[in-house]
């Protein structure tokens, strides 16, 4: 492969990359959560008014996503007494859904402005810190499996605050590199430097620090780029002589004051309130919680769980491309996995300590992996090892057939050892597959089919009468209450001359019964084949002619003192078997 070929297909991965982002972002519901997070920024960037999600994420991201609402006037609600009484996913729901301009505009109106402000934020970061480590061909080429990376395109196309942390801690990094690595940091520890490189390289310390603050304002976990940072100049100075420690202090020094200052700034000189709020975050991590893990349900989450979800949701290509990249860093300066591995090493163990399997909160993690796999591309052409670029090429074809497997589905995405996309409700649920985005897809499936009626148990936020489906609710798992569509159970089950059909979905995250005390509500389903799954997240059913299927279902709204749905279920069933 030639120099001049890599800018080239750069362009096309990026062009590729937006193109795939849209498709997502126009293919997906709101995701559990974002209707909260989007509802509280825009009112507290409209009104001042900042009292949504304080304890879960600082303000700074959701500020950003609803930033493109200003131009469409939304109402706001914060009259309203969910906002006064502090009930987010409440007060999401109604600003999304009961609003002056249509749910899907406000939606997807902030998703297209967020994806396109941290896509070009990851790269152009991800190239500053990837030229500096391994020039400029490995900086291309780290872009370019960027852009082919499916948690980035399942990541940065919801309103969500992940991707603002990752694409500011990124920068931090980059900037605290380039104020140490740059050519004229050696002039300036030799004590020859002239003011104007002083200067230069200065920039980037404080560069380093205003990217720091909008981190910390955007996820409370970026608190640790102070010590981070300050570790990685002071090693910078010991290991590769960039900076004499004296000024390593004064960068330091520099950076926090500057990290503080960005802090106070965007929740207004009261920075009693991020303290709160970190706090409360704190607190949060303590409290007991139930959820899915390959078969497993630890409450609190368990140690392995996020090692497992990087194992199972990072294509193996891009795995083996890091590695040769890490061992290409070893071999040609040990002093550069400093900057390749000690950042995404520090917040991945501290991630990981918290045993909360979130994938979202992976996301700082990922543009590191992007950066080693690029420069263990650039040292496979360079040295020729052609054993090496057989096995990645190789992976990279499975790696690109579970990409348009997926397509456009990328929250779907496993790679080869979980099976693949289908195969990925064994492992995780919830963040990792399942916030209820693909209720969408299980519509336009239902349209096509005539728009029957269906029951329903559904996990995630969105509203799903507003997709045209007419439902029954069923042992749901949803971030608010759902009343159903109107539609009946018993004109359902009802013989009229022959079988009518009767559907049941599922949510995956409902399925593995994540968030239900009983465990194994759906587990007789798992031995049933599904007639359609949306986006590899919402399993549906056929019960029509299921005797023991019927009799299940009709146990279930049984269990929630529903009777006269179970009768008639029943019933059903009693007609199925002759």
């Amino acid at each position: 492969m030639k120099n001049k070929i890599l800018p080239g297909l750069a362009a096309a991965a990026v062009a590729w990359h937006l193109f795939a982002g849209i498709a997502s972002i126009r293919s997906a519901a709101p995701a559990a959560g974002e209707p909260a997070q989007l509802a509280g920024g825009y009112a507290c960037l409209a009104t001042g008014s900042c009292l949504m999600n304080a304890a879960q994420y600082p303000r700074l991201a959701e500020m950003l996503s609803a930033l493109p609402l200003a131009a469409l006037k939304p109402r706001s609600f914060i009259s309203h007494p969910y906002f006064a009484n502090v009930m987010p996913h409440a007060f999401g729901d109604l600003f999304l859904y009961q609003n002056s301009v249509p749910a899907e505009r406000l939606l997807n109106t902030s998703r297209y402005f967020t994806f396109f402000l941290w896509t070009f934020l990851f790269i152009l970061f991800l190239y500053i810190l990837a030229a500096g480590l391994g020039g400029t061909d490995a900086a291309l080429a780290a872009v370019i499996i960027f852009c082919f990376m499916p948690v980035f395109l399942a990541g940065d196309t919801l309103a969500a605050p992940e991707p603002a942390a990752g694409a500011f801690f990124l920068g931090a990094i980059a900037a605290a590199f380039r104020s140490c690595r740059q050519p004229a940091a050696a002039a300036v520890h030799k004590k020859k430097s002239r003011p104007g490189e002083v200067r230069s390289l200065f920039r980037w310390a404080v560069l380093a620090g205003i990217l720091a603050g909008l981190a910390m304002a955007s996820g409370f976990s970026m608190i640790l780029l102070a010590p981070l940072i300050a570790g990685l100049w002071l090693a910078d100075a010991y290991l590769n002589r960039g900076l004499r420690p004296g000024r390593a202090a004064w960068y330091t020094a520099v950076f926090v004051a500057q990290a503080a200052f960005i802090v106070a700034l965007v929740y207004r000189f009261r920075p009693g309130l991020y303290l709160e709020g970190f706090s409360a975050a704190l607190s949060g991590l303590g409290q007991a919680r139930s959820c899915f893990v390959w078969g497993h349900y630890p409450t609190g989450g368990a140690w392995w769980a996020l090692p497992l979800a990087f194992a199972v949701k990072t294509p193996l290509a891009v795995l083996f491309l890091a590695g040769a990249g890490i061992a290409a860093c070893f071999k040609k300066n040990r002093g550069f996995l400093l900057w390749a591995a000690v950042p995404p090493a520090v917040y991945f163990g501290v991630l990981a300590g918290t045993a909360r399997p979130d994938y979202g909160r992976l996301l700082p993690v990922m543009p590191f992996v992007a950066l080693a796999a690029g420069l263990g591309t650039d040292r496979i052409i360079k040295e020729r090892k052609y054993y090496l670029a057989a096995a990645g090429f190789l992976l990279s074809l499975c790696w690109g057939f579970l990409m348009l497997r997926t397509y456009p589905h990328y929250p779907a995405y496993f790679n080869e050892l979980a099976s693949g996309p289908a195969g990925g409700y064994r492992f995780f649920v919830d963040s990792a597959l399942d916030r209820g985005q693909e209720i969408k897809t299980l519509a336009a499936y239902l349209e096509r089919e005539g728009n029957p009626p269906v029951i329903l148990s559904y996990f995630g936020a969105a509203r799903p009468e507003s997709y045209g489906i007419r439902y029954v609710p069923l042992e749901t798992a949803a971030y608010i209450e759902l009343a159903g569509s109107g539609a009946s159970v018993c004109a359902a089950a009802q013989e009229d001359g022959g079988m009518k059909k009767l559907l049941l979905a599922v949510s995956a995250t409902n399925l593995q019964g994540a968030y239900s005390p009983d465990k194994e509500t759906f587990a007789w389903l798992k031995a049933r084949k599904p007639v359609f799954t949306a986006g590899y997240a919402i399993f549906l059913y056929d019960l029509t002619a299921d005797r023991d299927g019927l009799e299940r279902t009709a146990a279930l709204f049984d269990r929630e003192g529903r009777n006269a749905e179970a009768d008639c279920l029943y019933k059903r069933a009693g007609a199925a078997e002759r």
